[in-house]
């Protein structure tokens, strides 16, 4: 919405996502006015969450980059595909003269340097507003533990939020920011995602530069995004992604089976599996109400539902935190750092870590491990792949998570709620799959009598590299999959 003075267009207040706030800006709206309207939310907000910002630049400070975009981009046709486009970076991100915490003031410091992600969205346009509240380390789904505070679901004040990307996902959620960059080891851009009614997307691993950003796991570490639709998760993709000789994790494109595919348009075509019943048993009824008719729905729209194997995404959710890679967070931090500070960390992620290390894990379990792993994806990339004959994309469609806990319950067993929200969410990074969390409607809950709603997604995986086709593929189904309601 724009009011009209004599002089022209003096008040913004409208919806952030990407497609729409173009159309403001083609319309005469201009970025200060939007930066103004951001900054009158942000204050607003401040009395609902006061630790959502761990940095938030000043007005001034975001005034004078509004100004910059009009000098470096004068005329609306030359204008980049983000251009005015205001985002959040989750404080694991590293900007040039800005503290990192990585939710850890032990370890804070400042950087010299930004990391490219970050960097390669100032030179699309985008307009830098702050670094948002996190989990410690990046360690958790829940959003409850972080030194800063704890955050809560924007549709609940007394339900969890999610993590670990936990500030990113109510920033972007509540009209703050257009998207946020953030990062996804276990599932910590699309647990928030579900849980604040957004989408979130993890891309392949390696496509996108995670150079600059501070690890949490390396080897399954993931730069991701949060949005409020799937168009403005591909924009922002496709300004991020591409081979960077700086991240050592990242992949050459032509390992990538995305560039031995030749062009396709996979339509309507899709095969889909779910996850057994045996699986599901941990949803709550309602969740298993909801997925149901998001099954529905994705059977209604074409998709073929199959029988996929559900063993090897099984097997993979157990290494991540069951085996031996929940060490690599420890070998992320300097030499002797945890034994001397671990009293400055969070009581949980103290006690994640105390736990790993009295495994007494050796060389050899590390191995044995990874080699599970390399099993476990192969078995994958014979499921969700495109077939040759029909040009059909198979993918595998989960809950996102199994249940939207409270935050009383996480804090009466914080890391045993913790595991159970990864029930389909830890194996994406361990098989090298691309995710998109995407909202499916809402369920109304009573909460002291009064009846409120809160929302419910579900998450599609695809083959290592196929990114842009799922993409296709979700952006197809995202109107009806929002509305499921339809399909009870």
């Amino acid at each position: 919405m724009c009011e009209d003075s004599e002089e022209g267009m003096d008040r913004w207040d409208s919806s952030l996502d990407i497609a729409n706030l173009r159309l403001d800006y083609e319309a005469g709206i201009t970025a200060q006015l939007v930066v103004e309207a951001i900054y009158g939310r942000i204050e607003a907000y401040k009395e609902v969450q006061p630790s959502l910002w761990i940095h938030l630049e000043s007005i001034d400070s975001v005034m004078s980059a509004a100004n910059e975009l009009y000098r470096r981009w004068p005329a609306m046709s030359g204008r980049p595909p983000l251009w005015g486009v205001p985002f959040s970076v989750k404080d694991s991100i590293n900007i040039e003269g800005v503290p990192t915490t990585i939710g850890c003031p032990a370890l804070a410091f400042t950087p010299t340097s930004s990391a490219l992600v970050f960097q390669r969205c100032l030179d699309a346009g985008a307009i830098f507003i702050g670094k948002t509240n996190m989990e410690q380390l990046a360690t958790g789904m829940t959003g409850c533990r972080s030194p800063y505070g704890t955050l809560h679901s924007t549709f609940s004040q007394s339900h969890i939020v999610g993590g670990s990307s936990s500030g990113s996902a109510v920033s972007v959620s509540k009209g703050l920011v257009s998207f946020s960059l953030g990062s996804d080891t276990a599932g910590s851009i699309r647990v928030p995602a579900m849980f604040n009614g957004l989408v979130g997307l993890k891309p392949t691993k390696g496509t996108v530069s995670a150079h600059g950003v501070a690890p949490a796991c390396l080897h399954q570490d993931c730069v991701s995004f949060l949005s409020l639709t799937t168009e403005d998760a591909e924009t922002v993709w496709k300004v991020c992604e591409g081979f960077d000789k700086n991240d050592y994790f990242a992949k050459p494109p032509p390992f990538l089976l995305s560039s031995r595919i030749s062009s396709i348009d996979i339509k309507s075509r899709f095969k889909f599996g779910t996850p057994p019943d045996s699986a599901l048993e941990v949803c709550t009824p309602v969740y298993r109400k909801q997925f149901n008719c998001a099954v529905a729905a994705l059977e209604s729209s074409g998709g073929q539902r199959v029988e996929l194997d559900w063993a090897p995404f099984a097997s993979a959710n157990e290494l991540l935190y069951g085996g031996t890679f929940v060490l690599e967070r420890l070998a992320t931090l300097p030499d002797g750092w945890f034994d001397n500070n671990k009293e400055s960390l969070h009581p949980i992620i103290r006690s994640v870590f105390e736990e790993a290390l009295a495994r007494h894990s050796t060389a050899i379990d590390v191995f044995n491990d990874l080699h599970k792993q390399a099993k476990y994806k192969r078995m994958v990339e014979h499921i969700l792949t495109i077939d040759d004959e029909d040009a059909a994309l198979t993918v595998m469609v989960v809950p996102t998570t199994p249940f939207h806990p409270t935050i009383d319950e996480v804090s009466k067993d914080p890391i045993g709620i913790n595991g159970k929200l990864g029930a389909f969410a830890h194996f994406a990074n361990i098989l090298d799959l691309v995710a998109v969390a995407v909202p499916c409607g809402t369920y109304e809950y009573v909460d002291n009598g009064v009846i409120s709603s809160l929302p419910f997604g579900i998450t599609m995986l695809a083959g290592t590299g196929l990114d842009r086709y799922l993409l296709h593929l979700v952006k197809t189904l995202e109107d009806t999959l929002r509305d499921i309601e339809d399909y009870e």
